[in-house]
């Protein structure tokens, strides 16, 4: 039987809460590379990186948080 303790469940929960993040970045990069070159393009990019990084806010827990 495999235990794991609390530490450890948060640690996979956290990294599985990221990885739809990186691939979400990931699956981005070619229209990272051609979008900021027009202005509705670059409000876009401006506007996603926005909600990724509040998303992951949310799911970092801070670090004096008890």
């Amino acid at each position: 039987m495999l235990v794991i303790n609390a530490t450890w469940q948060r640690v996979v929960l956290a990294a599985l809460l990221v990885m739809p993040v990186v691939a979400v970045i990931v699956l981005m990069t070619p229209a990272f590379l051609v979008l900021p070159f027009s202005t509705p393009g670059r409000e876009f990019i401006l506007k996603l990186l926005d909600k990724i990084t509040a998303w992951a806010r949310v799911i970092v827990p801070k670090a004096d948080a008890k």
